[in-house]
């Protein structure tokens, strides 16, 4: 009697596996303070990065894509670690040369710019010579001026640079002339202008940029996830607008500059 019973729920089983299939695999996205891509309020994260991840999960049902929070500077020794196996909105230039990774399609462009308190006696001039200039940089951000080397010793040991954890606290230092030029996201400074327009009274943009990002997202070489996977799913959100509506809220574009 109990043989019949199990076989009678395997045959109701069987068919309701097929017709749900496998569960989704779970795919690990790291993701470090980076605003508008990442940040927190009330320990909670948000951002571009999260809503990325909510969209992509929307978007198909073989993997489910979470969060880890990890930092700029611990995030190499945490993908060593294989606590997670993807990154967003990163490049391969970031120090991930030597790492097992590939990279997906670029699908997002923005860049860094230097940053002054404003003064009649500042203009673009100002942000030559670096090296004859306080810097103020965020730690463990790769930048161009320093041909993308975020070891924090050898900065030091090569330009006048102090670095701090946010940009939030960058811009009050430099508005406060503890540093004369920091180097900060365009996207960032740009939502600081929106919620606060007189700031931008009180500060000297560059015209020119330190660095142009060519945003991609990073994939461990022996994930479950393919790279044509990825950019098969960039390419379906790209392709209805979703992608598109998303950047606008934070006010960036998926077009070339």
């Amino acid at each position: 009697m109990k043989l019949h019973l199990l076989l009678i729920l395997a045959l109701f089983s069987w068919p309701l596996q097929g017709a749900y299939g496998a569960p989704p695999i779970e795919i690990k996205v790291g993701a470090y303070l980076f605003a508008p891509f990442i940040k927190t309020k009330q320990n909670k994260p948000l951002g571009l990065t999260p809503d990325l991840i909510h969209l992509l999960n929307q978007q198909q049902s073989d993997f489910h894509f979470t969060l880890v929070h990890t930092s700029p500077k611990r995030r190499y020794m945490d993908f060593d670690r294989h606590l997670f196996d993807a990154l967003f909105f990163e490049s391969k230039k970031w120090g991930w040369q030597e790492k097992a990774v590939v990279a997906s399609d670029v699908f997002l462009h923005g860049g860094e710019v230097y940053i002054t308190a404003k003064s009649l006696l500042k203009d673009q001039s100002f942000f030559q010579a670096l090296e004859k200039k306080t810097l103020l940089g965020i730690l463990g951000y790769h930048y161009g001026f320093a041909d993308f080397n975020a070891d924090e010793s050898w900065l030091k040991a090569h330009y006048n640079i102090d670095l701090v954890n946010h940009p939030s606290t960058l811009i009050n230092q430099i508005l406060a002339k503890k540093s004369q030029i920091g180097i900060v996201t365009e996207s960032y400074l740009y939502s600081r202008f929106k919620q606060d327009p007189t700031l931008k009274s009180k500060i000297l943009t560059s015209t020119i940029r330190d660095q142009t990002y060519h945003h991609t997202i990073l994939i461990r070489k022996t994930s479950p996830l393919s790279i044509n996977q990825v950019n098969k799913m960039l390419q379906k959100i790209k392709g209805n607008g979703q992608l598109t509506q998303l950047l606008q809220t934070y006010g960036l574009s998926d077009k070339v500059p």
